[in-house]
């Protein structure tokens, strides 16, 4: 991953003869190192999915793992034959173990990777869907090189004595105690977001020194650790903009998504002289879900009149573009994701911060692993496969949807969309992620492909035979922006108030809905039947409507984001929009804060 001060190199557009063989090596060593430590684990062992690729291997006491470990060329052969596509519900009865009550470490250990999980990530489920959990194990330094890279990108020290403002949860949604057989505690496993999880076993933070941590401040961050402590998402966001705000010297502002970034400018548009009176008196306002830090926090915020003075002279000058640049004049980095959905937002972010700061992305991560570093920062969907850690193959999205028809890196074609498949270190084997990129070249340094993020595969909305899938509703929007406005962010859900089925957007403007906007649903209907053959048809025979455009006020999906925290204990930082709305109660939510339709 490129540093801020350098450039990576153009990405070559076929692989040499060397880098093919760096490349197979590579794949060959961790998957010698999965089988080897892996083969220890009760999913391995037991799995249905694996019973072919067990029997294949042949191991007895007479042929041991190390046997099988002996010739790397055989054992990618046969893992590539004899290992089928899996999805979520195949680990699903070995997860469940570790939330049986008591948790006995008899029964745990040694489950999807060798001993035990270090925590447990779970996912957003912002989508409707369920919660889905995925335990976390601690590996060795050279398994752990994205992990590492991610971290030290995330939070790094200034040359000059400058600050970082990272906007990160450590609250989890329970603590899951394994117990041995006399009944004393193993270890306690919070169940948190995945970039949680990652920040805590990263730096060792185990939950029972939570109390300790809340009392103090790292050097180098704006923060102290006790705001990342705080459920509440619109407490959490003022709180850390309260002391972003207190430091003159920030440096780089960490967010991890567009989305949360953009509610954290809005939080100090909105509630800016509240924040510049508690910097100038050295009081904590009155705000909802700090009790439990807030005579930790106050031991930071000594009254600063001469800070308050330089803010008020500053001004609340939103209107100008590159505010932020006035508020903290070394301002050099936003670390937020901004590519794919996230990517709406970003015309916004750009008035925030003006053009000369970098809005930089750490990569793709998700709940089951990290799958690629940002690349170059001058393109925020750019990015780098991780090829250090895990397996990551491709399955061609033309092909039938089975293990013998995966790519590997080497055999990736340039320009082709493909699904992303991963068998990690923590267990998973070829696992459907459910992500779909595009190749765009190779790394010329060690021949990792590069990729753009398109989007999730079956994220789409059918109202007939049609199926709009995710990138088509983008660019569907994107083409009404003379006529609609500028959109901050949006999702799509079907609407059947009429007798015929149309698609609803329901979009949030950056500021002021154009006069134009009447003629945006007409056009969005014809843009649509130019690029779906399907929805032409459909909507030609009268089973498809025009679709309709309904406005919300400015701050929804912020307030969304602060209900889904409520209602589901998702920790604060990691709530998404989804793109396709399915479930009724977002349905309705979103419906009770329309102001206008079109």
């Amino acid at each position: 991953m490129s540093t801020l001060d350098e450039f990576p190199p153009v990405p070559i557009a076929t692989l040499t003869p060397e880098l093919v063989d760096s490349l197979h090596k590579r794949t060959q060593a961790v998957l010698s190192y999965l089988v080897q430590t892996n083969s220890v684990s009760a999913y391995f062992k037991q799995s249905d999915v694996l019973s072919d690729f067990r029997n294949a291997l042949s191991l007895t006491e007479d042929r041991h793992m190390g046997a099988v470990q002996s010739n790397p060329e055989t054992l990618f052969q046969t893992y590539h034959e004899n290992v089928a596509l899996s999805v979520y519900e195949h680990y699903l009865p070995f997860v469940s173990r570790l939330f049986e009550q008591p948790c006995k470490s008899s029964a745990v250990e040694n489950l999807m990777a060798p001993g035990l999980p270090y925590f447990i990530a779970h996912s957003s489920g912002t989508s409707g869907g369920a919660t889905k959990h995925f335990p976390k194990y601690r590996h060795p330094e050279h398994m752990s090189t994205s992990t590492s890279q991610t971290m030290q990108a995330s939070n790094p020290t200034s040359k000059n004595g400058g600050k970082n403002c990272i906007v990160y949860s450590l609250g989890y949604r329970q603590v899951v105690t394994s117990v041995n057989e006399d009944g004393g505690v193993d270890r306690q496993m919070p169940v948190c977001l995945m970039s949680t999880g990652t920040i805590r076993m990263y730096n060792d933070m185990a939950v029972e020194r939570d109390p300790i941590y809340q009392t103090i401040r790292i050097p180098n961050n704006s923060s102290p650790l006790g705001v990342s402590f705080i459920p509440n998402y619109k407490s959490f966001l003022f709180m850390h903009a309260l002391f972003a705000l207190q430091e003159p010297q920030v440096e780089l502002i960490n967010t991890m998504f567009s989305t949360i970034f953009r509610d954290f400018c809005r939080i100090i548009d909105d509630q800016w002289e509240t924040l510049v009176q508690c910097i100038d008196t050295g009081s904590l306002p009155e705000v909802e879900g700090i009790d439990h830090v807030k005579d930790n926090l106050q031991r930071f915020l000594p009254p600063s009149p001469e800070r308050a003075a330089e803010l008020r002279k500053i001004g609340r000058a939103v209107e100008s573009p590159g505010w932020f640049s006035k508020i903290w004049p070394g301002l050099r980095t936003v670390v937020a994701i901004s590519s794919g959905p996230f990517a709406t937002v970003v015309p916004e972010l750009r008035h925030y911060i003006g053009p000369d700061v970098v809005l930089q992305t750490l990569g793709i991560n998700c709940s089951e692993a990290f799958l690629a570093l940002a690349y170059d920062h001058r393109d925020p969907s750019l990015y780098k496969v991780v090829g250090s850690d895990d397996i990551i193959e491709f399955l061609p999205l033309d092909a039938p949807e089975e293990s013998k028809y995966l790519t590997q890196t080497w055999n990736v074609v340039l320009g082709k969309k493909y699904e992303i498949i991963l068998t990690t270190r923590d267990g998973f084997w070829r696992y459907r992620l459910g992500d779909v990129v595009e190749v765009v070249g190779f790394d010329p340094r060690d021949g990792q492909p590069i990729i753009h993020y398109l989007e999730r595969r079956n994220v789409h909305i059918r109202l007939a035979n049609e199926i709009t899938t995710e990138n088509q509703l983008r660019d569907a929007l994107t083409s009404t922006a003379q006529s609609l406005g500028v959109i901050s962010e949006y999702c799509v859900s079907p609407d059947y108030r009429e007798s015929t089925p149309r698609y609803g957007f329901f979009v949030e403007p950056q500021s002021k809905i154009a006069s134009s906007a009447p003629s945006a649903p007409s056009e969005l209907h014809t843009f649509l039947q130019k690029n779906n053959e399907n929805y032409l048809r459909d909507s030609s025979a009268g089973k498809i409507a025009t679709p309709i455009i309904r406005v919300l006020r400015q701050g929804t999906f912020s307030d969304f984001r602060e209900w889904k925290i409520r209602t589901t204990n998702v920790a604060s930082g990691q709530v998404k929009v989804p793109p396709v709305v399915w479930d009724e109660a977002t349905r309705k939510w979103l419906e009770e804060h329309v102001v206008e339709e079109f």
